[in-house]
């Protein structure tokens, strides 16, 4: 061994980094965050709503909402994401096994109309999806979709029973049903109330499609009186 050659040593093991170093994580922190911003969105514009108003009801430093979200309209369309997540999480659990044709969409109808009535914010980004980013845009489409999914299954099930026709298009029916409540939710709030607005929801829905009412209805006798 030459004078400048060193023992062989036993090796040392890499040391883990741990959390202890900095600023230690908040429990929750993007939760809270979102449940922070759908509050302050349902309640005004996007425009007044700022990012330190976020954060103080959320508990945290502004900087956390920014390290959790680039942008406001990050956090935005974030808080949209989340309480399309949130309603179809309402409607799955409400829907019953055994209930009616009509029972269910009485469901998925109120539910919805009543999540959005008091987060009327919510629908200036459902008119333009395209001003989030493009990771956020397809995160909102996909969870629309599954929304309008949910109404697609109750119908094709009503359909293999026989209670509505076949050869109804159950995605152009979802997509319907879900015309009716944004365009209550946008245009006719002050002179109807969620629960009116449900029920004449669902009574055109299903009285405008009845199969024994001619060739361009979709629903039996048997779903108008409620026993599929």
């Amino acid at each position: 061994m030459s004078a400048r050659e060193k023992p062989l040593s036993k090796k040392t093991p890499i040391r883990t980094p741990t959390r202890d170093r900095g600023r230690p994580s908040t429990p929750f922190l993007r939760e809270r965050i979102l449940s922070s911003a759908m509050y302050l969105f349902a309640q005004t514009e996007f425009d007044r709503v700022t990012i330190d108003e976020v954060a103080e009801r959320a508990g945290v430093g502004k900087g956390s909402v920014y390290r959790q979200f680039g942008s406001k309209e990050e956090l935005y369309a974030g808080a949209v994401i989340n309480g399309f997540i949130q309603l179809q999480q309402e409607i799955k659990a409400s829907l019953k096994d055994g209930s009616s044709f009509a029972e269910r969409l009485e469901t998925i109808v109120g539910l919805t109309i009543r999540y959005f009535w008091t987060r009327r914010q919510f629908f200036e980004f459902l008119r333009d999806p395209r001003a989030v980013p493009a990771r956020q845009e397809r995160l909102y489409r996909s969870e629309r979709a599954n929304l309008a999914l949910i109404i697609r299954e109750v119908i094709e099930v009503a359909a293999a029973k026989s209670v509505i026709r076949h050869d109804l298009d159950s995605r152009l029916a979802a997509e319907a049903l879900l015309g009716m409540v944004r365009g209550i939710n946008r245009y006719a709030r002050e002179y109807t109330s969620p629960a009116a607005a449900a029920r004449t929801v669902v009574s055109i829905f299903l009285n405008g499609c009845m199969r024994d009412a001619g060739p361009n209805g979709c629903s039996t006798r048997a779903a108008r009186e409620g026993r599929a």
